[in-house]
């Protein structure tokens, strides 16, 4: 009874011998396959955390910075209007300064208004002569040394108000000097 169990034994182990040559593959495309899906795995993982260690870094950084939210006009846009029309019929202007003995002045103005401002520019033209006599009356009654280039904002300021305080439809926006010269 031995030998037959030994050879009972033998045929198991024969049984075995048919699947000894390994495990089966798949074939070219499922290895392939499972590359690929390891490395896209692999790419995912580094994006997500690339993205969560940005987001933690930006909040941790600007937790203890208030918003700073820019002014509604900055300085530099607010000083920038939009252009204005002019009215240049405003004949030469000729006179003589208030000097001992007086220089004399060439003066050639324009006066810039809003565009939209439809009953302005009328009026300016109906009181044109007027305007005109109160510039030379004001220039009139300066020094040769008060009519330096260094003092044209200065009169330029002067001449705004005087022209707008005998204005009624609207303001003018600025006086412009196409020519101003004093000759001693």
């Amino acid at each position: 009874m031995s030998d037959e169990q030994q050879d009972l034994n033998l045929e198991d182990v024969g049984a075995g011998a048919e699947d000894a040559t390994g495990p089966r593959r798949g074939g070219f495309l499922s290895g392939a396959l499972l590359n690929i899906l390891k490395w896209a795995a692999i790419g995912i993982g580094a994006v997500i955390i690339v993205v969560t260690t940005t987001v933690i870094t930006v909040r941790v950084v600007s937790k203890g910075n208030q918003q700073q939210g820019l002014a509604a006009i900055s300085p530099e846009y607010a000083t920038k209007q939009a252009p204005l029309a002019s009215f240049d019929d405003i004949e030469q202007i000729r006179g003589q300064t208030a000097d001992d003995p007086p220089a004399i002045f060439l003066l050639q103005v324009s006066l810039a208004y809003d565009a939209n401002d439809k009953l302005i520019g009328p009026e300016i033209g109906g009181r044109k002569r007027q305007l005109q006599s109160l510039i030379l009356t004001d220039i009139s009654q300066k020094s040769a040394s008060d009519l330096v280039p260094a003092n044209y904002a200065k009169l330029q300021g002067e001449l705004l108000d005087i022209v707008n305080s005998v204005m009624k439809d609207g303001k003018v926006q600025g006086v412009m000097f196409r020519q101003f010269v004093v000759q001693k």
